[in-house]
C-alpha cells in the first residue's frame, strides 16, 4: 500500500496595528493542519522594536510568552492544544488586545 504523501508549507504575514504596533505571524501547515506556528506582537518603545506578547508552539505546547521591560517573561499554557483552534484564537486576541498590551507594558515600565 502506498504511503501518502504530505506537502509542508510555511505562510508568513505582518498586520500594522499603528505606526508603532505590528503583530507578525508564522506558520507551518501540513495538508490542512497547523504543525507549528508562532503570532507575536511588538511595539516600538524608546527606539526600538520591542517584543510585548507571543503565542507560539516552542518546546511541543502551544502557549502564551508576556515580556516584562525587565527582560522577564511569563508563560501560560493556552485552553487548547489544537494548533489550528490555538493559531486562530492567538490572531484573533492580539487584533482585538493588543493595546491592553501594549498598556499593560508600558505601565510596568513606569513603575
Amino acid at each position: 500500500m502506498p504511503s501518502k504523501i504530505t506537502s509542508r508549507r510555511r505562510e508568513e504575514f505582518t498586520v500594522r496595528r499603528s505606526d508603532e504596533d505590528l503583530v507578525h505571524v508564522v506558520f507551518d501547515k501540513e495538508d490542512d493542519r497547523v504543525v507549528q506556528f508562532s503570532v507575536q506582537y511588538l511595539a516600538f518603545l524608546q527606539n526600538e522594536w520591542r517584543p510585548i506578547v507571543r503565542f507560539d508552539t516552542a518546546h511541543g505546547r502551544a502557549h502564551l510568552d508576556i515580556s516584562h521591560p525587565d527582560g522577564t517573561q511569563e508563560t501560560r499554557e493556552l485552553h487548547t492544544q489544537d494548533y489550528n483552534a490555538a493559531l486562530t484564537w492567538a490572531i484573533e486576541d492580539l487584533r482585538t488586545r493588543w493595546q491592553f498590551y501594549r498598556q499593560r507594558y508600558e505601565k510596568e515600565w513606569k513603575q
